[in-house]
């Protein structure tokens, strides 16, 4: 992993956001690093890489919306395919690497509790493992419909699990096909149920439209706190409308960490999502 590439946006990240700086383990003394700054770790999946449009929109977003540290991780040799199966074998030592990173911004005086990694199916995991190698200390990890194939729900010590952070919540957006349907955060939201297909996404054969549409949910929640969701135990429930006097909470980039539960809510089928 010598030759493992970090690609970051790092600022006061406002000052280099359109130039990355490429950054290592080795370098991080000569980056434009701010360790009085909170630090966003975005980390792309299957078939993505750390230039991917999602990726990108998401820097923009944050950078636009606070003064912070953001690191894009460029896991794409394995990652980007074609074989899957390889991808997954990355998935650990690729978050121990990161997990490397932390303890690095550590010694330079940043507070691994203002940290926040943030990571799309197989990324998930990834965020997850590195919060592992640090011992749960992370400040918070969100997993965007973190991948289902070759993972195990009852080998948390495997997979993206609560443990990984002081707060962990996840989107389910294709639960029980290519992501899991199990809650594996402290808080866990499911739009439109969390199961494939969501709406607007026809009859996505592949599953990746609604897969997707954790990233768009996501994306949209950076600037704004429309996304309200009511715990509930199950989706038929939710379905029955059960649960709209229960708990309510909001999805997405703004949740607050002392969220707890299974959360359910509805979208539009295409954007705006949010229908407040």
């Amino acid at each position: 992993m010598e030759n493992f590439l970090i690609v970051s946006d790092i600022c006061k990240c406002r000052n280099n956001r359109n130039t990355p700086q490429q950054i290592w383990v080795s370098n991080l003394n000569d980056a434009f690093f701010d360790p009085t700054k909170p630090t966003k770790f975005l980390v792309h999946g299957f078939g993505c890489n750390g230039f991917s449009a999602w990726v990108v929109d998401y820097k923009n977003k944050l950078l636009d919306l606070e003064d912070c540290n953001v690191i894009i991780v460029d896991w794409s040799g394995p990652a980007e395919g074609p074989q899957y199966n390889q991808a997954r074998a990355y998935v650990q030592p690729t978050g121990g690497y990161v997990g490397k990173m932390y303890t690095y911004l550590d010694d330079l005086g940043h507070s691994l509790t203002n940290s926040h990694c943030i990571g799309f199916s197989l990324g998930a995991h990834v965020c997850g493992f590195s919060g592992k190698y640090v011992g749960g200390v992370l400040g918070r990890v969100t997993g965007l419909d973190p991948a289902l194939p070759l993972f195990d729900y009852d080998s948390p010590e495997s997979r993206l699990a609560v443990t990984d952070a002081n707060y962990v919540d996840v989107i389910h957006t294709s639960a029980g096909w290519l992501s899991f349907e199990e809650p594996l955060g402290h808080a866990d939201f499911y739009p439109n149920g969390g199961i494939s297909v969501q709406p607007g996404c026809g009859t996505d054969a592949t599953g990746a439209c609604s897969q997707a549409r954790a990233i768009e949910l996501f994306a949209e929640s950076i600037t704004s706190d429309s996304f309200i969701a009511f715990k509930c135990d199950d989706g038929n429930n939710f379905q029955n409308g059960r649960c709209y006097d229960n708990e309510k909470a909001v999805m997405g980039y703004l949740s607050r960490s002392s969220t707890r539960g299974s959360f359910f809510f509805i979208t539009a089928d295409s954007s705006p999502f949010a229908l407040g």
